[in-house]
């Protein structure tokens, strides 16, 4: 009977170490793609679900919410230009903490338009047994100028007559995100546009993300016209 040679069999687990090593080093690049590819998917869902959510807000209340100003996910009862961006108002929505955070796991940004979210345009009646169309208040209800999406060109996304009625803004891994304690997560990115989403000033940015090093744009913007929101999510369309 022949014996295995110990030398022999150290030999093979030492080039079987040596391939498996190698394919992991060269399958870590998928794999952190495939991981990036779920956040997106998982932001996605949460950003449409999000929309949907306010969508149906708007038909019972004729109006959009504030944004929430804590991580509390209670809506202020009225926002103006200082107080448009905030938190996701998830409670106020009926929606759980868990879909006002995207896939990284980090809040999301929230930016309605002040005068969409006005609490007079659904003062129309005092008669509780009048049925009050939405496309008499909400879709009447004209834009103050203080929100707008543009692209990396600097060109605007949305054009009058319609105009941007929410903004969903995932910041992705490096910085810019909404904390618990209400401050923001410092940005680790000389991109100008990474840099102006996070400041919050109402107008923000959507462009193909990079992973350049020092250039690193790696937000998910999802955001919907007055329009839109009523044509395509609460299936009620503006009259023309």
């Amino acid at each position: 009977m022949k014996k295995t040679l110990p030398g022999f069999v150290l030999l093979e687990v030492a080039i079987a170490l040596s391939v498996l090593g190698v394919i992991t080093y060269m399958a870590m690049p998928l794999l952190g793609k495939i991981q990036q590819w779920q956040q997106v998917r998982v932001t996605t869902a949460h950003q449409e679900k999000i929309v949907e959510s306010l969508a149906g807000y708007v038909l019972s209340n004729k109006r959009l919410p504030c944004p929430a100003l804590t991580s509390n996910g209670e809506a202020q009862s009225t926002c103006t230009n200082d107080t448009k961006v905030g938190f996701v108002p998830y409670k106020t929505l009926g929606i759980d903490e868990k879909t006002a955070k995207d896939g990284n796991h980090h809040w999301m940004t929230y930016a309605v338009q002040p005068s969409l979210a006005a609490t007079r345009i659904s003062c129309v009646s005092t008669d509780p047994s009048l049925a009050i169309d939405p496309k008499t208040v909400f879709c009447k209800t004209p834009s103050d100028g203080n929100l707008a999406i543009q692209s990396a060109d600097n060109q605007p996304c949305i054009l009058a007559p319609d105009f941007v009625a929410v903004v969903l803004i995932a910041h992705g891994s490096s910085g810019g995100y909404g904390l618990d304690n209400g401050s923001i997560q410092p940005v680790d990115s000389t991109d100008v546009d990474k840099v102006r989403n996070a400041a919050r000033l109402g107008v923000f940015t959507t462009k193909t993300q990079s992973r350049s090093t020092g250039a690193t744009f790696d937000d998910t913007l999802f955001y919907v016209s007055r329009n839109n929101l009523m044509a395509q999510w609460a299936k009620f369309p503006c009259r023309r």
